[in-house]
């Protein structure tokens, strides 16, 4: 017997090819779905709180509104949920390579929506706790593992001169 995706509590959104056999899959475009919507139209067909753990990969990055996006995020997700992302890094080539990209992604990029976020303004109170965020290799990831222990220098100067991917993040939703 299969998962009662009516029941999941994790949701794989844009799924595309990467079908999740452990999650509601959503996204407009993929052969294989078990939810199919426009995720730049909001609020999203799910309850408030349903989430426990949303992925987030390699999709925020074509969707028109983050800010609006996030919030949504937040609130079809259960306190304390984990909320997985993976967006290219600004200085990517796969960012420009993707025609459907509007956004590229910087190491405080979701700063924004937590405490930390001072430096950029006061635009929300805090929504959630940054639990991790690394940058993604594409070869060597030592080398990785070392630039997101300095990701001010890797961001601003360092990634001038090494090829930066795509950066993850997990944040924990507050409520």
């Amino acid at each position: 017997m299969g998962l009662d995706k009516e029941a999941c509590k994790i949701l794989n959104l844009g799924c595309g090819e990467l079908y999740a056999d452990d999650a509601v899959n959503v996204d407009l475009y993929a052969k294989r779905v078990d939810s199919r919507f426009d995720l730049n139209v909001t609020p999203y067909p799910f309850e408030a709180g349903r989430f426990v753990e949303i992925r987030c990969l390699n999709i925020i990055e074509h969707l028109d509104d983050v800010f609006r996006i996030m919030l949504e995020l937040h609130r079809i997700s259960d306190k304390g949920s984990l909320i997985k992302i993976r967006v290219p890094h600004f200085r990517s080539a796969c960012l420009y390579e993707d025609i459907t990209h509007k956004h590229g992604f910087a190491w405080r990029s979701f700063d924004i929506f937590t405490d930390q976020k001072t430096i950029y303004g006061e635009y929300t109170e805090p929504k959630f706790r940054i639990a991790g965020r690394r940058y993604t290799p594409y070869l060597l990831p030592f080398l990785y593992r070392w630039l997101s222990k300095a990701p001010v220098l890797t961001d601003n100067l360092i990634s001038k001169y090494i090829p930066m991917a795509s950066i993850e993040f997990e944040l924990e939703v507050l409520k």
